[in-house]
């Protein structure tokens, strides 16, 4: 059975909490890049970066709507933008990343890793064992395994 552990990059590309977003910009362009982990300085996964995540830092704030019902003002997508507002202020790795990535074991099966991916619309996943990074498994690794079965 094919698992993460076969078909993972083993060296998967990260940077640290505080790396300077100048810096992971210039990373992400220099190395043809589409994710970088970020890691503690005990190499422990703390969250992902992903191409988006640097695109919508450069997208315009969208203000919350918001809709009066009897003298009330009732905001609709607050948590959205507050979510905005730390994006935007973000200077470092560690307030851009996304801190809830999806992560799989080295045991983890092919089709399980497909299913993750397609219902979860998940391009990186990273795979830890015993709290360490591994490696890291993405669609290309996946389409290339399910291609040599």
């Amino acid at each position: 059975m094919l698992t993460a552990k076969y078909m993972m990059n083993p060296n998967p590309e990260s940077c640290t909490l505080d790396t300077p977003i100048k810096d992971i910009m210039q990373k992400f362009a220099d190395n043809h890049i589409d994710y970088l982990l970020v890691l503690d300085g005990e190499q422990r996964l703390q969250g992902i970066i992903t191409e988006s995540d640097l695109i919508d830092q450069q997208a315009n704030l969208h203000v919350p709507t918001a809709i009066a019902i009897f003298d009330m003002v009732l905001p609709l997508g607050e948590d959205k933008f507050e979510d905005e507002i730390k994006r935007l202020e973000a200077l470092n790795a560690e307030g851009l990343m996304s801190q809830n990535v999806k992560t799989v074991s080295p045991d983890t099966a092919l089709n399980d890793l497909a299913t993750l991916m397609s219902e979860q619309h998940i391009h990186h996943l990273p795979v830890i064992s015993d709290d360490n990074v591994e490696g890291l498994v993405s669609k290309h690794d996946v389409i290339k395994a399910l291609a040599s079965r």
